[in-house]
């Protein structure tokens, strides 16, 4: 136990030193020959594997389990259960994770370990935001709260009220929430996490850079005593933007410079490394030295791509590790079912002449209920065909988005450093080319912000809707009249995105196709259905023959068959192209737009 704990003591701030105490633990069960030993150091070599390799993490949670089930130690399952429903969340498996972390509760409820119930209440907010589920993932949070006050478990009355807390819209009663939060996680020994993300939340909150620097100052101290790293790149990021709004250049610099940076780089944390080189980018700019924001927005860019690659590189021994401990299983499963079928057939010689018209009748139900089967295989299997598809293409934006984004600071910084350096007879003219640059950069970054579905989901429908158009006009020249109702339905998140990207998707073809051509795009609510209606006067084309081979066409009616929505095309050569797409709403309450 105490070498367990230790475990844990050590797994984020020395790593290296927690794996050492976890091969003690390991050494002293098997010395013990005690399998609930052998449980518990299995457990230990996952937590501590987890922070760095995941794959190794995964083997040992696995061993724990097996070993856990076969001698019926339900304690000890309960908890493993809920680690691998961590590390599931880390592989992006939110669905696995989930059924996990159900798992544990039942689990849980059998001997009343109610503070794992309430851990697991929190985990499962955690997984629902995540995934965006905000109404999910805040009732979660409020069960986790509910089960800890009841028990006066202050650690997880603390996580939960400061979850809860970020939902709040008030600022005052936010901050009021936090700081009870900080009160209940200051009762318990190792919280300083907990507390320390409490703190930059409530810095974040605070307009007045002075109030949020004290919070930042808070998160950072308890970030040093307890060796947290990533607490400490965090606290020291906010506060240099803290430092710009007082216009103390000089302090923003030093927390990058002289603090951050060099600890980041001594960390090998490429993720911090490249957020923290944008800021120091975004000081420079505010010292006018825009050759060395230029070189500071290089470097962001490249730690960004080595972290991506290290990310890719741990994702995909990840899966090796989950396919290759599935693969065994496999084995193992088909080698028994191979020895049942021996025994069943040396049992049942005698009586196989009774049986088989028996066998023949059952076969006939079951390939009937077998090909019915199938064909709900099939089509279940295309619609999550498409919805990965869909999934992975929001990914590819999302990605995409960040890159334009990063690489258009980039590219205004370095052609304002230019003009600097350039000497113009006329110097109101140079202030126009700057202004129009800078103009430029803002509006391909407000294009990659659309782009990215975290950004898109924190707009209201009428601002995406109109904002898009208003960018298409301004990029392309071509006419869009938008015609939106002043007043709609509260829309569900997945049916905004859906949506959004169905009248990018007709804004681009327009782009492409029909650049001199009017668009009028009109959206409205009927009979209990979004209704969208798209025109242009554009070329035209043949539908059935482009529906086959244009990706674009093929996306819009796939997204309008994951929502149970319908799409109707009517285009020829010559004669413009239009759309009619009806999406089912449910009615909640109504949104101006």
């Amino acid at each position: 136990m105490v070498l367990d704990s230790l475990v844990n003591a050590n797994k984020i701030s020395n790593n290296p030193l927690a794996i050492q105490y976890a091969f003690r633990a390991l050494a002293i069960a098997r010395l013990m020959n005690s399998d609930e030993a052998l449980v518990t150091a299995y457990k230990a070599l996952g937590i501590a594997y987890f922070q760095d390799q995941k794959d190794s993490s995964y083997f040992y949670y696995y061993a724990a389990l097996q070993l856990a089930e076969k001698n019926h130690l339900l304690h000890q399952k309960i908890h493993l259960v809920y680690n691998l429903a961590m590390f599931y969340r880390a592989a992006y498996n939110y669905e696995t994770a989930i059924t996990f972390l159900d798992s544990s509760i039942r689990l849980a409820e059998v001997i009343n370990d109610n503070q794992v119930i309430s851990d697991a209440f929190n985990m499962l907010g955690v997984v629902n935001l995540e995934i965006h589920d905000y109404e999910n993932a805040r009732k979660m949070y409020d069960t986790a709260l509910s089960i800890a006050s009841e028990h006066s478990f202050y650690k997880q009355m603390g996580v939960a009220i400061g979850n809860l807390a970020t939902f709040e819209q008030n600022r005052s009663r936010s901050i009021s929430m936090q700081r009870e939060a900080v009160n209940y996680l200051g009762k318990v020994k190792g919280t300083e996490e907990e507390m320390a993300n409490i703190f930059i939340n409530m810095g974040n909150r605070y307009t007045n850079p002075d109030s949020a620097l004290l919070y930042y100052k808070s998160a950072l101290n308890l970030a040093l005593n307890a060796n947290l790293p990533k607490i400490l790149f965090g606290a020291y990021n906010n506060m240099a933007y803290s430092y710009l709004d007082k216009k103390d250049i000089q302090m923003a610099e030093s927390c990058l410079k002289d603090n951050a940076i060099p600890l980041a780089i001594k960390a090998k944390d490429n993720d911090w490394l490249s957020s923290l080189y944008d800021t120091y980018a975004d000081v420079c700019v505010e010292q006018g030295d825009y050759k060395k924001a230029l070189e500071m927005q290089k470097k962001s860019l490249k730690t960004r791509i080595a972290d991506n690659r290290q990310k890719a590189s741990e994702q995909v021994r990840l899966l090796a590790a989950l396919l290759d401990l599935k693969n065994k299983e496999l084995i193992i499963q088909n080698e028994e079912k191979k020895l049942i079928i021996q025994k069943n057939r040396l049992q049942k010689v005698e009586l196989w002449l009774t049986i088989s018209v028996l066998l023949v009748i059952a076969s006939i139900f079951v390939i009937f209920g077998l090909r019915q089967r199938s064909k709900v295989k099939l089509h279940k299997a295309q619609n999550e065909s498409a919805r990965r598809l869909i999934e992975m293409e929001e990914s590819e934006k999302g990605r995409t988005a960040r890159e334009l984004h990063d690489l258009t600071g980039q590219l205004v910084l370095g052609i304002s450093g230019t003009i600097e350096n350039i000497d113009f007879p006329d110097e109101e003219i140079k202030e126009q080319i700057r202004n129009k640059i800078k103009e430029l950069g803002s509006s391909i970054r407000r294009i990659s912000h659309r782009m990215n579905r975290a950004m898109i989901e924190h707009f209201t429908f009428s601002e995406l809707i109109s904002g898009m158009c208003e960018d298409v006009q301004k990029l392309s020249g071509i006419s869009v009249h938008l015609e939106i109702p002043e007043e709609f339905p509260d829309l569900p998140n997945e049916l905004v995105l859906h949506f959004y990207r169905i009248t990018q998707e007709l804004l681009t073809n327009a782009s492409k196709y029909a650049r001199d051509s009017e668009i009028k795009i009109r959206i409205k609510t009927e009979n209990d259905k979004l209704a969208l209606y798209y025109s242009d006067n554009g070329p035209g084309f043949l539908p059935d023959e482009k529906r086959k081979t244009s990706m674009g066409i093929m996306n819009i009616f796939e997204r309008v068959k994951l929502i149970n929505g319908k799409a109707y095309i009517r285009s020829s050569p010559g004669n413009g192209t239009s759309w009619r797409i009806f999406f089912p709403i449910v009615h909640n309450n109504v949104v101006k737009s």
